[in-house]
């Protein structure tokens, strides 16, 4: 859809303005870093802020180059999203995928809470904003999609800016903290002026499709209403204008024993059946949905042609309800018309069965459940999976209006032709991810081995004095040397032996007897050992501050061993341990998850959140209640198949669930997108869950929905 002119002229002229927005954002966030505060600053972080101020007043140039040039990739990309539809791109490359640590989960809450954090700050500013949005796109309701200069873009846009920036990870979260307070002032005041200068320019602002009672009308707000009880939707009837008064008409309706409808009535569903039918099976491109033909369009004449107190309540019901299911922006283009074609026939099973109207869980009510649910789970419109989804659906509407018998038995026979299409796409999925599946089974391969290296290692550090930096390469870091080797090259080969023996002769050198032998036994092993170690280290792509590290402490080790009458000495506080607690401070060192192989063969994530301490700022306002006691439990029963919301990459996403491995370590997720997956760790799975990061896709149900829709609608004064 081509951009309007007038959101075009707006948006360039925002961009142009974002040089002086990040100048004014920098000059305060150097102010704030040259005065920290305890609630903008951990303990832990405070000695950073010192190399912080220095690097930030180094490269301000870079600085404010990165954040222009960031912000307007993610703006544009944000006015128009089909140009990120990357449904057409094709199968991706497994040496190409991106894995996902914790460092990346780190940033990435930081990036919400940066979110939310320019979000409360210019709240009201930025829904006013919004009104004038979605007045320049031409559109009738108010929606916060219609702006372009959305908060995640400016967190996202101060993001990169930090990662160009020389400066440690621990330094990039505290500049993005830092200057998200910042520029969420500055915000505020650009939003309202941004607001002030369209005015003036003669936009007249759109206004809230919203629910608003006038002091003194007398009009109560609807009780909330439990669908999903038995007779909710009959209750319904009672609460429309006109509607039946408890008790008059229903034990009527319950006695009815599907009698076939009156003449008068069943000519007008005929002649509204063949209106449908007549309709393209497809929408064409570029018509609108609201075009789409509703029994509301007919309600009038089919009341009229029946005296029936509980057809008329059912007629009335009926065509609200797909009223409020049809006027839904979010079904997909070309749903409408299968919805629509399914809306005379829901109508004479609802006066023929009254008890359709006793339940949610009716089958009527399911299909049309089941296809709105499914479809809606893609949100790209040129998604193939999407597009033979609804072929599909078209399939099996137009079966289902050629049926001579419209009843609850058709419904249920549809709903197992449904089913039996989405195993058969969710068979596909999983074959195409077969090559991913087999990575990630070596994976949890690698994770058990390494595991059980670790634990072993452990045990032979008991009776060594070491310090901290080398028990924990000993037990951990070599732990993942090991596994790497054996993985890739397998446990009998030559590297995986030199390793092994790299283990054994690093213990040794680490208990070396005070003897002269010793020493130069010890000298002549040196060089051997060191390149070995050297080796490891380089196989797992040990970062090259860490190595140093390990060689440091090893050297001081060495040199006092390599000294006359030089004797192993307890690290201070360890003389009086038992070796149970030394074993104990020792596991406690080791990381509880090892961390994942760099292997290419995973997807595009692999997360362990097991030192994830925060939570990201989008959820800090989810109510209390929701369930995250048994989060263990609730993952280990995510079914295969099931669609579900999961916080990644700093964003919400889709995905379906298509397997699991054995020992249930590993989960792989079909993306947004074809052949775009996550594959996540169980353990960061039950930590989203905990955090209420993840949820299933539809907490209710479409029916609940049109039926929450309808009584917002009720609520309008007339």
């Amino acid at each position: 859809m081509p951009i309007a002119p007038l959101l075009q002229r707006f948006v360039d002229d925002e961009l142009k303005r974002s040089a002086d927005l990040i100048s004014k954002t920098l000059a305060a966030t150097l102010e704030q870093l040259r005065q920290p505060r305890d609630h903008l600053l951990t303990a832990s972080e405070r000695q950073h802020y010192f190399g912080l101020v220095q690097s930030l007043q180094q490269n301000q140039a870079l600085y404010q180059r990165s954040f222009v040039d960031a912000l307007r990739k993610l703006v544009l990309a944000e006015l128009e999203p089909q140009a990120a539809d990357t449904t057409g791109a094709g199968p991706l490359s497994l040496g190409g995928l991106e894995l996902m640590d914790e460092t990346r989960v780190e940033s990435d809450i930081e990036i919400s809470r940066a979110i939310q954090q320019i979000d409360t700050g210019a709240e009201w500013e930025l829904r006013e904003l919004q009104t004038f949005t979605s007045t320049l796109r031409g559109q009738a309701h108010v929606t916060a999609e219609s702006n372009p200069l959305r908060p995640q873009s400016y967190a996202r846009a101060l993001w990169q800016a930090a990662t160009a920036l020389p400066i440690a990870p621990v330094q990039q979260v505290i500049l993005l903290r830092v200057s998200a307070t910042v520029i969420a002032g500055f915000l505020r005041l650009a939003f309202a002026a941004a607001c002030t200068r369209l005015e003036s320019q003669g936009v007249t602002p759109g206004i809230y499709r919203t629910v608003v009672i006038a002091p003194g009308a007398g009009r109560e707000e609807p009780p909330e209403m439990d669908v999903t009880r038995p007779g909710a939707l009959d209750g319904l009837m009672r609460s429309m204008p006109g509607g039946l008064v408890a008790g008059a008409g229903a034990p009527e309706a319950k006695r009815r024993a599907m009698p076939m409808a009156a003449p008068a009535l069943e000519q007008a569903l005929l002649r509204v059946e063949e209106l449908l039918s007549r309709m393209p099976v497809a929408a064409p491109a570029g018509a609108a949905d609201t075009e789409t033909p509703q029994l509301a369009q007919h309600r009038a004449a089919l009341i009229a042609t029946t005296g029936e107190t509980v057809d008329r309540q059912i007629i009335e019901l009926l065509s609200r309800l797909f009223e409020t299911i049809l006027s839904d922006r979010s079904l997909p283009a070309g749903l409408h018309a299968v919805i629509a074609r399914m809306q005379v026939s829901a109508l004479r099973i609802a006066l023929l069965d009254p008890g359709m109207l006793d339940a949610y869980d009716h089958p009527v009510w399911v299909l049309m459940d089941r296809i709105v649910s499914t479809t809606t789970a893609y949100p790209h419109a040129g998604d193939p999976r999407l597009q033979a989804l609804l072929r599909f659906c078209e399939t099996l509407v137009g079966d289902m209006a050629s049926e001579p018998q419209q009843d609850t038995a058709l419904y249920r026979r549809s709903l197992a032709r449904l089913d039996g299409f989405l195993a058969e796409q969710l068979r596909q999925q999983q074959t195409a991810a077969q090559p991913t599946i087999q990575s990630l089974i070596k994976a949890e391969e690698a994770e058990q081995l390494q595991r059980n290296l670790s634990s072993r290692l452990v045990e032979q550090m008991v009776p060594i004095q070491a310090s901290g930096v080398i028990r924990r390469f000993v037990t951990s870091t070599w732990a993942r040397v090991l596994t790497e080797s054996v993985m890739h090259s397998g446990h009998q080969s030559e590297q995986t032996a030199g390793f092994l023996k790299a283990v054994d002769d690093l213990l040794w050198s680490l208990k070396l007897p005070s003897h002269p032998q010793s020493r130069q036994r010890l000298l002549a092993l040196l060089p051997g050992l060191l390149q070995r170690l050297r080796d490891g280290m380089a196989l797992i792509k040990l970062p090259a501050p860490e190595q140093q590290a390990v060689l440091d402490e090893l050297m001081k080790v060495h040199s006092e061993a390599l000294k006359p009458g030089a004797r192993s000495e307890p690290t201070a506080g360890e003389e009086n341990l038992t070796p149970e607690e030394i074993v104990r401070r020792m596991r406690e060192e080791v990381a509880v998850e090892p961390e994942p192989l760099d292997t290419p063969g995973f997807s595009d994530s692999l997360i362990d959140l097991g030192s994830m301490e925060t939570v990201p700022a989008a959820l800090m306002n989810a109510s209390a209640e929701e369930p995250g006691r048994d989060a263990p439990g609730w993952v280990k029963n995510m079914a295969i198949g099931e669609r579900y919301r999961l916080f990644l990459h700093g964003a919400w996403t889709q995905v379906q669930l298509l397997w699991r491995s054995e020992q249930g370590r590993f989960l792989l997720f079909a993306g947004e997108t074809p052949l775009h997956t996550h594959s996540v760790s169980q353990r960061a799975l039950e930590r989203l869950r905990d955090a209420q990061l993840l949820t299933p896709l539809y907490a209710h149900s479409l029916i609940q929905r049109a039926v929450d829709g309808m009584l917002r609608n009720l609520a309008r004064p007339t």
